[in-house]
């Protein structure tokens, strides 16, 4: 009888296939850090909600009014599900962006780094509110770019 030669392949190629998931483990665990970190908050003072971000190091955040929103990368969005107490004013209010015209998109590209706020002027039509929903954008570095969803929910309470 000769000896099965099936064990002694696999343990010649697992290093090899050790290999193969250490890069495929790397690759996913870029796609599912969150390149953004979001924090929601509620200024009293100017009823306006906050949606700040901090961008990592190298990576640009887009901003929600771009030059050219059905061309180039995804513009940050934020859609809202639940209104409760709630009364949006006005439009997102956004700081000032970089815009730069980038070569690859062949267009002007309006985006933050480090970090950003944007505003939701609002009115609280009882004691308390709820405003949940979630924020689509993209981060980009110089080699890719990454789609995100991020949902939140604020509670708000009506200043004395």
């Amino acid at each position: 009888m000769e000896p099965i030669k099936t064990n002694l392949i696999f343990i010649n190629k697992a290093p090899f296939y050790l290999i193969i998931l250490y890069f495929i483990l790397i690759t996913v665990n870029a796609f599912t850090q969150d390149k953004v970190i979001w924090k929601i908050s509620y200024n009293k003072l100017k009823s306006e909600v906050h949606f700040k971000a901090k961008i990592e190091k190298g990576w640009h955040l887009y901003a929600i009014y771009v030059p050219y929103p059905e061309d180039g990368p995804l513009p940050t969005t934020i859609h809202y599900h639940k209104k409760k107490g709630v009364i949006l004013k006005d439009s997102l209010i956004q700081h000032s962006p970089i815009v730069v015209y980038d070569k690859n998109f062949g267009l002007d590209l309006a985006y933050y780094e480090d970090s950003t706020t944007f505003k939701q002027p609002i009115t609280l039509n009882k004691n308390k509110g709820c405003l949940n929903g979630f924020i689509n954008y993209m981060t980009c570095n110089d080699k890719m770019c990454i789609p995100y969803e991020y949902p939140f929910e604020i509670k708000i309470n009506r200043p004395n």
